[in-house]
């Protein structure tokens, strides 16, 4: 089994900054990345195969990008791509799925910076060809420089909104209209200085708006999809406003002709190896739902095991880079490659710069404050679990035969048992069960939580190397008590 001092769990921008910072101070690291290359969601790559021609607009923020990417080849760093963590079977180990260099490792601390998803809001059609999350809309144009429409509407909740527009426009789509479900128009005065906390994300905020003017292009806010419709693929989008009552005035929605459709209404933190770690976890609607509880040095409820960036509260990037230097100072000063003198004047600058962004992040959450729920976009004939293939209708129909809770609801639909295992699905359940049963959705029980944390190959599970095993006393074992073998 391999031995390092410290274990990250994800190659984005926040786990990258802690292992470089780490490794300056002499700590070996080893990180564990699901993806091909280095640098997460916001810093993805072009594929191996493709190279640049020119620069452009999407490579504004190369240079920092390559500083991240230069961590995962530094030396005392162990970067391993393509490396699925799917279980801590012992304390400080963990099992990763590697192809033929699948195995264990243990380490004296464990970072997980496993970053956020899309946060999947059904509505009718949201299953049809040509309807993509924003995440992924983002992947296609970062990392191959592909489109998938020409003619395209935007809708969700967040400031996800507004860059994917902008980049959209960008890559050359013809954008119809960006949607912002939250009145931000009516809330932004209030919100103004305390936004200037960050003026470097207000002028990038700023210059997407400005893309989507110069497109010719509406910016709706207060607004929400309502269905995609089409004949084996989007062809068209319904929209309407929300009132502010917080109900869908149908009466007045909009029917636009386009072959794409981007959804993005916010972030979920990924905590399916935190729930199989059985970290605590409390819930924060406005950071991205259930989220690992953690003190203000990122460690969790189990000694030695932190939780950095959006895969601990959605943030964004500079939040990640920000928790990621703090947590490599951390680690260095646990491990005792940093004296707490040292350490304390490392930290002072970076507390600051948290400090400053959590103003602003505050004032975000308050500006994009969504909807209570969704659920008026929901028909009976909705698919709200993907995998299974489960709707709306059948949710209520068990609900009717006494199925109450999230957990007996899983077992008699199945919602929650496919590929994904929840990731898409358990948010929308545990707001039908909230709402059913009159209660706020942190009361509500989600399913529990097993092995494997990812969904993992039993062909990679077979590369693994068993440790050989100490057969049992075969004096003593297996006989009643006071028996021997003569």
């Amino acid at each position: 089994m391999r031995e390092f001092d410290l274990a990250i769990v994800g190659g984005g921008g926040g786990g990258l900054t802690a292992a470089s910072v780490a490794a300056e101070h002499g700590v070996r690291v080893a990180v564990l990345d699901d993806n091909a290359l280095p640098g997460g969601q916001y810093f993805r790559q072009l594929h191996i195969e493709y190279r640049r021609t020119a620069k452009t607009v999407f490579d504004k923020d190369q240079r920092r990008a390559e500083a991240v990417y230069r961590a995962a080849c530094r030396p005392g760093v162990t970067y391993l791509s393509n490396a699925v963590v799917w279980e801590s079977p012992d304390e400080g180990v963990l099992s990763f799925t590697r192809g033929a260099d699948s195995g264990k490792l243990r380490a004296k601390l464990i970072v997980l910076a496993a970053g956020a998803a899309d946060r999947p809001v059904p509505f009718p059609g949201w299953t049809l060809p040509g309807v993509v999350a924003a995440g992924g809309l983002q992947n296609l144009i970062k990392g191959q420089r592909v489109i998938p429409g020409r003619r395209a509407i935007v809708a969700g909740n967040g400031p996800l909104v507004l860059l994917v527009a902008a980049n959209l426009v960008h890559a050359g789509a013809q954008l119809v209209e960006a949607i912002e479900a939250a009145p931000i128009h009516r809330r932004l005065f209030g919100e103004a200085l305390n936004l200037l906390a960050a003026p470097k994300i207000v002028r990038q905020a700023i210059g997407y708006r400005a893309a989507i003017l110069r497109a010719g292009a509406a910016f709706r806010t207060g607004w929400t999809v309502v269905e995609a419709r089409g004949d084996g693929e989007c062809e068209e989008v319904v929209v309407a406003p929300i009132g502010a009552d917080g109900q869908i005035d149908h009466a007045r929605a909009r029917t636009h002709a386009t072959d794409l459709l981007v959804t993005g209404f916010g972030l979920q933190p990924s905590i399916e190896l935190a729930r199989t770690l059985r970290l605590a976890l409390y819930w924060n609607a406005l950071r991205g739902g259930w989220l690992p509880v953690r003190d203000e040095a990122f460690e969790t409820g189990r000694k030695g095991i932190f939780a950095i960036g959006d895969g601990a509260a959605i943030g964004g990037v500079e939040f990640a880079l920000a928790e990621g230097r703090l947590m490599g100072i951390t680690a260095a000063e646990r491990l005792g490659r940093l004296s707490s003198a040292d350490a304390k004047r490392l930290k002072r600058p970076v507390l600051a710069t948290l400090a400053r962004l959590e103003r602003f992040r505050s004032s975000l959450e308050r500006l994009y404050t969504p909807p209570r729920n969704y659920l008026d976009l929901l028909t009976p004939e909705t698919v709200v679990c993907r995998c299974e293939e489960v709707t709306t209708g059948e949710i209520h129909a068990r609900q009717a035969e006494g199925f109450a809770n999230a957990m007996q609801l899983k077992f008699s639909t199945r919602m929650g048992m496919g590929r994904c295992q929840g990731r898409n699905c358990y948010r929308t359940l545990s707001t039908i069960v909230a709402t059913t049963m009159g209660v706020s959705e942190e009361e509500v029980r989600l399913p529990r939580a097993q092995s494997p944390a990812r969904l993992v190959t039993i062909n990679d599970l077979l590369e693994e190397d068993v440790e050989p095993q100490i057969p049992p006393d075969l004096t003593t074992a297996h006989l009643p008590r006071g028996e021997r073998v003569s």
